[in-house]
């Protein structure tokens, strides 16, 4: 009898699978292009808007002390500190604003002349095919190469003497002890991997101006080489290389755009009589928008207007951190930015967005290299701002989603059909039962529950069974592991969701 009902047991596990992959099969025909990403046997860089445990900063400080303090009650602060002299300074003035010590750790690391820009010389987050996460220890060898438009152009250094250029030794070697400090281990990348200049997607597609290629060619690392280390050791699959920016500058990427999620980018817009307004405009007309997502379909391009200040420098609203549910973006004290607060609170529904200024004279305590440095007395320029600054320290347990999303518009026959990868990184599996999809019609208040059905490679899918012409859904994935971490896409769901409408 035991053994009779063990193979019915087994029939209907294998029946299940049968319908999972003839519906999968089904879907996929109806379907343009790839619907899931699987990580396979590669490495997996991070991208900015997953799971953290905290943010990565420097002290001396070189952001705003309202920032320090917002970072520190929104997650948990890393504060890189040299030696006991600088720990015992910050812990002075934490105290004086009320930084909680349990909302913030110590880390010794030494601190050359860009210690500031934990940005550049700072640590990715890469999760190898066994699930382990390790800190991406590029190359940073040389302080602040600029160029002009051209991808080959020589490079020039702002940082050094009598056309002596200054190397940053120091803070190339800061990672290792960063790594002991949170107890993760260190890749090497025998590559420059500038990091205000290499933007992902979490799923092995990359972003950065040309002038990285050229500051690896000086570094005696072809563009050949680049892109093979890239594949092996970040994962980088896909390299979309784009034209500098600025015409005399470090063209950083992270200035010009911003990948809000797996599809959509955000990039920054100049006034139309800005001398730069041509040259971003070609960058998103003739790049940009000839580029596809992951899934096999072109980027949603968001434009985000940006002012002048300091004569013709242009705000740096892209150059704002995304970390958790909360969004902090840099601002100018001009009139442009109150309005690019409201952009990024509309591109990113249910997130948290603050703004902070940075007069140094408002400041309690600023270093006197920051005074020589910013000769202004503002502490935010258009190619250094807050996301050159601060640097996510991600989660190694994380619950990892990427959903393949339904098109903005579909007809009533479509079949609503939502395809989603979901990674435990804690390996302590999820919980089936809460493995789910949230629908409902929009302006109503109730959510309906699909649970996710399973296929290989930690693929799921689930089908959205609404066909009413004139409605528009919202939807969202969540999942539950073992290791108590609860997590959706979008990531402030049920306050953000996705949308399509049914035409």
């Amino acid at each position: 009898m035991k053994f009779c009902l063990q193979i019915q047991h087994t029939f209907l596990i294998l029946g299940f699978l049968l319908l999972s992959f003839i519906s999968y099969s089904q879907t996929r025909e109806e379907s343009s292009g790839p619907n899931f990403y699987t990580q396979a046997n590669s490495n997996r860089t991070a991208a900015e808007w997953e799971p953290a445990i905290g943010t990565m900063i420097v002290w001396p400080l070189s952001i705003p002390y309202k920032l320090v303090l917002e970072l520190s009650k929104d997650n948990h602060l890393y504060t890189l500190v040299e030696n006991e002299t600088t720990k015992n300074d910050a812990v002075k003035w934490y105290t004086s604003w009320g930084i909680d010590p349990k909302n913030n750790t110590f880390i010794y690391a030494p601190q050359g002349v860009d210690s500031w820009w934990t940005r550049d010389w700072g640590p990715s987050a890469i999760f190898t095919p066994e699930g382990t996460m390790m800190l991406g220890d590029g190359k940073y060898y040389y302080s602040t190469p600029v160029t002009g438009f051209a991808c080959n152009d020589t490079l020039q250094f702002l940082l050094g003497t009598d056309h002596k250029i200054m190397k940053t030794d120091i803070d190339d070697n800061a990672t290792l002890p960063v790594g002991q400090g949170l107890k993760i281990p260190v890749l090497d990348l025998p590559y420059t991997n500038t990091g205000g200049n290499v933007m992902t997607d979490g799923l092995g597609t990359a972003f950065s101006s040309c002038i990285l290629l050229n500051e690896n060619n000086y570094y005696h690392v072809a563009k050949e080489d680049f892109l093979k280390l890239n594949r092996q050791l970040s994962g980088f699959k896909i390299y979309n290389i784009l034209s500098n920016f600025e015409k005399d500058g470090i063209q950083h990427i992270d200035c010009f755009m911003k990948l809000l999620d797996e599809e959509r980018i955000l990039v920054a817009e100049p006034p139309k009589d800005h001398e730069l307004y041509p040259i971003y405009e070609n960058i998103v007309q003739n790049e940009l928008m000839k580029l596809k997502t992951v899934y096999d379909r072109p980027y949603e391009i968001l434009r985000l207007k940006t002012g002048r200040y300091a004569k013709e420098q242009l705000a740096a609203y892209t150059n704002s951190i995304i970390l958790n549910k909360t969004i902090y973006v840099p601002l100018f004290h001009i009139k442009e930015d109150e309005a690019a607060i409201k952009t990024w609170q509309d591109a990113m529904p249910g997130y948290t967005v603050k703004g902070f200024e940075f007069n140094l004279k408002d400041e309690p305590i600023v270093s006197k290299e920051m005074k020589e440095h910013y000769y202004n007395n503002y502490g935010w320029n258009s190619g250094d701002a807050l996301h050159c600054r601060t640097r996510a320290v991600w989660d190694a347990q994380m619950i990892f989603i990427t959903t393949k999303r339904i098109d903005a518009v579909v007809d009533v026959a479509h079949k609503n059909i939502v395809y989603t990868s979901i990674i435990d990184y804690s390996k302590k599996g999820l919980v089936p039962a809460k493995n789910e999809l949230y629908w409902r019609v929009a302006g109503e208040s109730t959510w309906k529950a699909i649970p996710l059905h399973q296929l290989p490679s930690q693929h799921y899918f689930a089908e959205i069974p609404y066909h009413t012409s004139g409605k528009t859904v919202e939807y969202y994935i969540s999942a539950v592991s073992n290791s108590g971490r609860i997590e959706t896409q979008p990531r402030t769901a049920p306050m953000g969701t996705y949308r399509f409408r049914i035409k």
